[in-house]
């Protein structure tokens, strides 16, 4: 199984960076999920975080906390769900072939804009427990 960083990038307003996946990927071609990056041999996952942000968005990232793990087993992966503070830059798409489009909401927002038939496996997961991601909002930001 390979694990994979999922990074919950929230900006000073408490809201979270979503992208689009490109229509050219194999695997869940343009649904609306969080940037994320497999975890290379001898890479901690918070270590991912930061260099998945940088490489695909431009971004330096501060990663919090692993706010969860979820195992998907018809894909073979591990997401590690990682809040992280966007410390400098403005998200770009750096990676084209990765990612199509870009936006920050609400998790709230996210869920009414969008249906399980629109978003990756993680955020339908996610939609299921909200438990996991309730306390994000900006009344708890550090």
């Amino acid at each position: 199984m390979k694990d994979h960083a999922v990074m919950m990038i929230r900006d000073d307003t408490g809201r979270i960076l979503f992208i689009q996946r490109s229509m050219k990927k194999s695997t869940l071609p343009g649904a609306w999920s969080f940037p994320s990056g497999t975890v290379e041999e001898g890479e901690d996952v918070l270590l991912t975080a930061v260099r998945e942000s940088m490489e695909e968005l431009g971004v330096d990232v501060s990663p919090e906390r692993v706010l969860s793990t979820l195992d998907l087993d018809e894909f073979s992966v591990r997401l590690h769900f990682i809040l992280c503070s966007l410390v400098n830059g403005e998200p770009v798409i750096g990676e084209p072939d990765e990612i199509d489009a870009i936006d920050w909401m609400s998790m709230e927002d996210f869920f009414e804009k969008f249906s399980d038939d629109n978003i990756g496996h993680g955020l339908i997961w996610l939609r299921k427990n909200p438990d996991v991601w309730a306390d994000l909002g900006i009344d708890n930001l550090k």
